[in-house]
């Protein structure tokens, strides 16, 4: 079975948003008003104008939890205490790349550190951009509205990126994809970000981004997967199901 991406509306008058939306991702606009036969697409996904946000569905059943950057919740709800070992020794005010933003999950966790100064956010596909910045827009709570301050948002390939900016950054970090790994136990957001997004894995950038860190570049690894490009970290902390590689610049 193929696949489907299509942009839709949850009311009337959202039309005109979903469709100009649909035009800038050059996606299908989908009247999900005029379908009765919904259960023909629940394996197709579905990037939703709500009267609330922006939402991603697979299929179209109405009691489906929606996806989309949930700041509020994972300002106090979420903890990752290996990242936040991964993350132990960096300088004061230090500023980071993250160059495979995704749904903003895992830098939202960088930022929690009180001496994270600012985070750039690297999202190459146009839709993912297009619910991260959503995900911002409809921020309200003070703790995610102190965290997310420190973003900023660019809609770019990261090698693209690495290579045209001068700048350097203290921290880099990389959440490659997981392919072919436990597929059935991935969270719906990790399955959707697999879904959407193509299978490549990047080469060269492991190195781009040791050349443009100042201190040190995380990688996120499931804990059975090879180092990325084969680069052997400094050192690694290991958990249940994921795996820190760092490296630090020497």
């Amino acid at each position: 079975y193929l696949m489907r991406f299509f942009v839709s509306y949850s009311d009337s008058f959202l039309k005109q948003k979903a469709l100009s939306l649909s035009k800038n991702l050059n996606l299908e606009l989908f009247d999900q008003l005029k379908i009765d036969d919904i259960a023909s697409f629940s394996n197709d996904y579905f990037l939703i104008c709500t009267s609330e946000r922006l939402i991603l569905k697979k299929g179209l059943k109405k009691n489906l939890k929606p996806i989309f950057s949930n700041f509020d919740y994972w300002a106090t709800n979420y903890n990752d205490e290996l990242l936040k070992k991964a993350l132990k020794g960096l300088p004061k005010q230090f500023s980071c790349l993250d160059v495979t933003a995704g749904f903003g999950k895992d830098s939202l966790e960088i930022s929690k550190l009180n001496h994270c100064r600012s985070i750039t956010l690297l999202e190459k596909a146009s839709w993912m951009y297009s619910l991260l910045e959503d995900g911002l827009e409809n921020v309200y709570s003070g703790e995610a509205k102190q965290l997310t301050k420190k973003f900023s948002l660019r809609n770019m390939d990261n090698l693209t990126f690495l290579n045209s900016s001068k700048e350097k950054y203290d921290l880099i970090y990389i959440d490659p994809m997981f392919y072919g790994v436990q597929k059935s136990k991935a969270k719906k957001h990790m399955q959707a970000l697999r879904d959407l997004s193509s299978d490549e894995t990047q080469k060269g950038l492991l190195g781009e981004s040791l050349n443009r860190a100042k201190f040190r570049v995380i990688v996120k690894r499931h804990k059975h997967m090879n180092y990325l490009d084969d680069e052997v970290p400094t050192r690694s902390i290991k958990g249940k199901v994921v795996r820190y590689d760092i490296y630090n610049i020497i």
